[in-house]
C-alpha cells in the first residue's frame, strides 16, 4: 500500500501549530482500520493525514473510542499501554527505522534499530518534536473524541543526515493500539501478518510517497 504526503513548502519546524493542524484537517484523511489479529476488537476508529514542510514532517492522528485516559507522562514511558498512535518509518530499505509513540496527551517514546534490537532515543532529540492535542464533542456519550498534531523535524533523524524525504525511498506504517486498556486493540494501516500482536513488522511496512 502506498500513501501520498504533499508537499507544503510555505511550512517548516518553526510554524504556528494551530496553523499546521488546520492544514493537515484539510488533507486527505487515511484509515488505520486493519484488525490483523483476532481477540482483540474494539469500536475504535482511527485515521490520520500527512504531509511534509520545508524541513518536517507532518503528521496528524483522528481517534474515536471507548477509553482515552493516559496513564503515562515522561518521556519513553510505555505509551503503548494507554491510548496511543504510532508511526513507523525507514529510508533506503535499510533494516534500522524509528518508532514514534504517543498517547493522547501527546508524550512521546522513540527508538531506533532494527526489528529485534532497539534503542531508545535521548529525550533531548524526542523534545524536538512539536505537538498539539485537542479533544472533540463525541456523537455517543460512550466515545471519546481527540486529534493529534505532529511536527517531527528532520534532525529529530538524528542517526541520518536527511534534507529532504522527497528524495528518499521511506517505507512505513501507521498503528493505533491500547495495550493495558479495558478493550485493547491492535490497528493498522497496512496489514500486518504474524501470529501474535506485534507492529515491529518493517517486512509489512508500506511506501510513503512525500511528492
Amino acid at each position: 500500500m502506498t500513501v501520498w504526503a504533499p508537499s507544503l513548502q510555505n511550512i517548516n519546524s518553526r510554524s504556528d501549530l494551530t496553523k499546521v493542524s488546520d492544514l493537515l484537517n484539510g488533507l486527505k484523511r487515511h484509515p488505520i482500520a486493519i484488525s490483523p489479529w483476532k481477540g482483540y476488537t474494539a469500536p475504535v476508529t482511527a485515521t490520520f493525514s500527512i504531509a511534509h514542510g520545508q524541513d518536517c514532517i507532518l503528521l496528524k492522528y483522528f481517534v474515536s473510542e471507548p477509553f482515552s485516559i493516559p496513564l503515562y507522562h515522561k518521556i519513553n514511558d510505555p505509551v503503548y499501554k494507554d491510548s496511543c498512535v504510532e508511526f513507523f518509518i525507514g529510508f533506503n530499505q535499510e533494516p534500522k527505522y524509528y518508532n514514534f509513540e504517543f498517547n493522547n496527551e501527546g508524550t512521546g517514546l522513540m527508538g531506533f534499530g532494527t526489528k529485534n534490537e532497539r534503542a531508545y532515543l535521548a529525550e533531548a532529540v524526542v523534545r524536538q518534536i512539536k505537538y498539539s492535542r485537542s479533544f472533540k464533542n463525541a456523537q455517543s456519550e460512550n466515545l471519546a473524541c481527540w486529534e493529534l498534531a505532529l511536527v517531527i523535524p528532520f534532525t529529530v533523524f538524528c542517526f541520518h543526515q536527511i534534507n529532504a524525504v522527497s528524495s528518499i525511498l521511506c517505507k512505513g506504517n501507521f498503528f493505533k493500539c491500547g495495550d493495558d486498556l479495558p478493550q485493547p486493540h491492535y490497528l493498522v494501516w497496512n496489514n500486518i501478518h504474524s501470529p501474535k500482536p506485534d507492529f515491529h513488522q518493517p517486512e509489512f511496512f508500506g511506501t510513503i510517497d512525500f511528492g
